[in-house]
């Protein structure tokens, strides 16, 4: 419900400029980027701060991180590498998805090792 909501909430926002550049988009994808990273973080750090005594509360609070995580399918491609260039845009997707696919490779391993 809220990726479907933060969609198009982004897309009327950038309809409803009166001249949508490539500047005022990213800023907007920005702004539900963050909103994505900052939204969960705030709740599940006052679900460890203040653990509520209701259970429906903590799960409230769970269910608002990860709904607030789907925001990020509207902040997609804030700062893509497709903005660099088109000469460099494979350099760039290749250096930028090497730590992550590593990290997912050896995580696995590890986990199952312990």
């Amino acid at each position: 419900i809220c990726g479907l909501s933060a969609g198009k909430i982004a897309d009327k926002v950038i309809q409803n400029l009166e001249d949508p550049t490539d500047e005022a988009i990213t800023n907007i994808r920005k702004t539900f980027q963050g909103i994505a990273l900052f939204g969960p973080s705030v709740c599940l750090g006052t679900l460890s701060y203040t653990m509520p005594e209701d259970p429906a509360i903590a799960q409230i609070l769970l269910a608002l991180a990860v709904g607030l995580q789907s925001f990020n399918a509207a902040g997609y491609g804030a700062a893509n590498q497709e903005k660099a260039g088109e000469k460099w845009t494979g350099l760039l997707y290749g250096i930028t998805s090497l730590p992550s696919v590593m990290v997912g490779t050896f995580a696995v391993y590890l986990t199952g090792r312990i």
